[in-house]
């Protein structure tokens, strides 16, 4: 009895140290998996104290394009008659001039005509220059009767520069709006011839006019297009009062050549305190070559 109940004990003594034994073993496995799984998470660290991680890839910035300048010049014929009325100086009798294109033309000894244009985006910058050198007898009329003819020689200049800003820019109509100023020159001889004298006034003069401007174009369908173009000035400060209108119809005959065909009108009234008097209208077709650069 005292037998079987040591053997009892023993064989009890021996499973708990057995089951022991299974624990132990257990815990240092999962210790050895988690010292693995710190040294491989070691090992995946940079060894290098100083190294920074990679950035992440920033987005594509779209850089706005740079606004480019678009330069043009515009080779014009003004096929313009005058009328109105001219004084060289006190005391002498005004001239009035009635001049068709066919007398302008037969009095005609030099002229230049011409513009030019500059734009970027939406600021716009134009010039022109108009110089004519006449020489006309027929065509001009004195009320003075002591002189029973007249001929004059004339050198005009008419040089504008204007600047300003595109009000409309992305519809299918363009407007401008401009301001600047012109500077007017005349020079002239002018002869008298009576029955009992023959006297001659020469003069010369040159003043600037502010000038407001606006053109307007829009398209017609295909590759035609309209021009409306008009400006004031003077207002006092040089001529009395000065302004001009263009009207053109435009063909585009390539992607930088433009043809244009219309009428143009432009007036100058100025006098000042010498007694030189100069108020004249020019007007007539007008045929213009537009080139683009």
């Amino acid at each position: 009895m005292d037998g079987r109940i040591f053997r009892g004990i023993r064989a009890g003594l021996l499973v708990l140290l057995l089951a022991s034994g299974a624990a132990v073993q257990a815990t240092s496995t999962d210790a050895a998996g988690e010292t693995a799984t710190s040294d491989a998470v070691l090992v995946a660290q940079p060894t290098d104290p100083d190294a920074q991680p990679p950035e992440a890839p920033s987005p594509d910035v779209q850089m706005p394009a740079k606004k480019k300048w678009e330069f043009a010049t515009i080779g014009y014929i003004f096929f313009a008659g005058a009328h109105g009325k001219t004084t060289p100086r006190d005391p002498f009798a005004p001239v009035t001039l009635d001049l068709s294109f066919h007398d302008v033309l037969k009095a005609f000894k030099f002229a230049f005509m011409g513009a030019a244009e500059a734009r970027n985006d939406r600021l716009v910058f134009l010039g022109d220059l108009m110089w004519v050198h006449l020489g006309e007898s027929q065509g001009l009329k004195i009320r003075d009767v002591n002189f029973a003819d007249v001929k004059i020689d004339s050198k005009t200049t008419a040089v504008t520069a204007l600047g300003g800003y595109r009000l409309a820019n992305k519809g299918p109509v363009v407007v401008d709006l401009m301001a600047g100023g012109r500077l007017n020159g005349n020079k002239q001889r002018v002869d008298y011839h009576g029955t009992l004298i023959d006297v001659s006034a020469s003069v010369s003069k040159t003043w600037i006019d502010p000038i407001v401007a606006t053109r307007i174009i829009a398209p017609l369908g295909g590759k035609f297009s309209t021009t409306f173009y008009g400006d004031i000035g003077g207002f006092g400060i040089g001529s009395k009062l000065t302004w001009q209108g263009i009207a053109t119809v435009n063909y585009q005959i390539n992607h930088k050549m433009t043809l244009g065909a219309g009428w143009r009108y432009f007036k100058i009234n100025y006098r000042d305190n010498d007694g030189f008097k100069y108020g004249v209208a020019q007007s007539g077709p007008i045929l213009m070559l537009r080139t683009v650069f």
